[in-house]
C-alpha cells in the first residue's frame, strides 16, 4: 500500500540514504562515531550525516541522545549543551577545540541510543523534507530522491533549486529538471575552492544520468564503494519494491509521525520554483526558509573567499609582470648608459647579464609563490 506522502519504496529510500552515507563516511551503513573539525567555520562534523555545530543538527543529535536515555558521557553533553546551542564563531571554535567534548561524541557513537538519535535526526531534517520536495513536484524517480536528499544533507539545496528554469510543460519534466539542477550544482561547487573537492557527488549523479540509470538499480559503485541490495539490510518483505514502508528505519516514532503528516500535500508538479517543499501553513520558518537564510550567509562567505583567491592570484601575476617590465627597462637603460659613457663592451655586457639573471630568479620566485597559494586554496574543504 502506498503512503499518500510518497511513491517511494523502502528500498528506494534506503538506497538514497546509503549513497549519501557513502559520500559522507565511505560506508553504506555510515560511521556513527565519525568526527572531523571543518575549517570553513561549521565546527565539529559528526556521525552518519556529518551533523555540524553551525547548522544546529549536532545540537539536535545530542539532545535526542539524551532524550533516548543515553548513559555515556551524559554529564559532558549536558555541561556543553549551552555552548552547542550558540551559533557564534567563538562558541563554534571553542567547542571544536574541546577534546573532552569531541572524545565524548566518538565514545557515544558506539551506543544504540546515539545511533537511534542520528537516524532520527537524519530522517527528520533531511529525508522527510526530500520526500516532501519530491511529492510537491510529482517526482517519482529514485535518482531524483537521492539528488535532493544529498543536497539537503550537503547544504545549499534551496539556493541552487531556485536557479533552475525548467518549465513544467517541458517533455520529461522531472528528468530535465534534475539534470539541470545537478549541472548547476556541479558548476557552483567548482566555483568555490573549499567545495570543489566535493564534486565527486555531482559527478556520480551526472554519470548515472548519462547512462539513464534513473531507478538506481543495484549494485552501484559509489565513490569507490560497492553498494548492493544486501548492504541495505532489507527484510524479505521490504525488498519487494511493490511495498512502500512508512520510513527508512522502521522506528515507531517515525511511523506515528508519518501517519499524522499533513494530508493536503500536493501530488502535482509545483509551480516555479520547482521541487519546493509543500507549504505547511505554519507561522514558524520552514526548513526551506531557514536553509535559504543560511545559504545567503554562506554565499557571502564563498564570494569573499573567491575574491580573496582571485586577488592573491592576480597580485602574483601583476608582480611577475612588473618584475619583467622593470627588468627589461633596467637592462635597456644600462645598455644605453654604457654606450654613451663609453664603457668597455665586456663591462656593461657582464652587468646586463647579471641583471637579467637576478630578474629571472625574482620572477621564478613570484610564480612559485603564486602556485603555492593556489594549491593551498584548492586543498581547503
Amino acid at each position: 500500500m502506498k503512503h499518500p506522502e510518497t511513491n517511494f519504496s523502502e528500498k528506494d529510500i534506503r538506497t538514497a540514504a546509503a549513497i549519501v552515507r557513502i559520500f559522507e563516511t565511505g560506508l553504506p551503513a555510515g560511521r556513527y562515531s565519525a568526527l572531523a573539525v571543518l575549517n570553513d567555520g561549521a565546527g565539529i562534523s559528526y556521525g552518519v550525516s556529518q551533523f555540524t555545530h553551525r547548522s544546529g543538527s549536532l545540537q539536535k543529535v545530542v539532545e535526542q541522545y539524551l532524550a533516548n536515555g543515553g548513559t555515556v558521557a551524559v554529564n559532558t553533553f549536558r555541561k556543553h549543551l549551552p555552548a552547542l546551542r550558540l551559533r557564534t564563531a567563538s562558541a563554534i571554535r571553542s567547542l571544536a577545540a574541546n577534546a573532552e567534548f569531541r572524545n565524548s561524541l566518538v565514545r557515544a557513537g558506539a551506543t544504540d541510543e546515539m545511533r537511534a538519535a542520528q537516524e532520527h535526526v537524519a530522517y527528520e531534517m533531511y529525508m522527510l523534507p526530500a520526500l516532501r520536495a519530491c511529492a510537491g513536484s510529482g517526482f517519482t524517480l529514485v535518482l531524483s530522491l537521492a539528488v535532493i536528499y544529498d543536497s539537503l544533507t550537503h547544504g545549499s539545496y534551496a539556493m541552487i533549486r531556485d536557479r533552475v528554469r525548467i518549465k513544467s510543460s517541458e517533455k520529461e519534466f522531472e528528468k530535465a529538471w534534475i539534470t539541470d539542477y545537478v549541472r548547476r550544482r556541479d558548476a557552483w561547487l567548482a566555483s568555490v575552492p573549499r567545495l570543489s573537492v566535493t564534486r565527486y557527488r555531482t559527478k556520480f549523479f551526472l554519470d548515472l544520468i548519462a547512462v539513464g540509470k534513473w531507478h538506481l538499480e543495484l549494485p552501484l559503485k559509489v565513490n569507490g564503494a560497492l553498494l548492493t541490495e544486501k548492504g541495505l539490510n532489507l527484510s524479505p518483505a521490504q525488498a519487494d519494491e511493490g511495498r512502500t514502508a512508512v520510513g527508512p528505519y522502521d522506528r515507531p516514532s517515525k511511523t506515528k509521525m508519518l501517519h499524522h503528516a499533513p494530508s493536503q500535500l500536493p501530488l502535482f508538479p509545483a509551480k516555479h520554483p520547482q521541487a519546493r517543499q509543500p507549504e505547511s501553513g505554519s507561522v514558524l520558518p520552514t526548513l526551506d526558509e531557514i536553509e535559504a537564510r543560511i545559504d545567503r550567509i554562506a554565499a557571502k562567505y564563498d564570494q569573499v573567499e573567491r575574491i580573496a583567491h582571485k586577488t592573491l592570484t592576480r597580485t602574483d601575476r601583476a608582480k611577475s609582470l612588473w618584475t619583467t617590465v622593470a627588468g627589461t627597462l633596467w637592462q635597456t637603460g644600462w645598455a644605453v648608459f654604457g654606450i654613451i659613457a663609453g664603457l668597455p663592451r665586456e663591462v656593461w655586457f657582464f652587468v646586463a647579464i647579471t641583471a637579467a639573471i637576478l630578474t629571472l630568479i625574482y620572477l621564478y620566485r613570484q610564480i612559485s609563490l603564486g602556485k603555492i597559494r593556489e594549491n593551498n586554496a584548492d586543498e581547503i574543504v
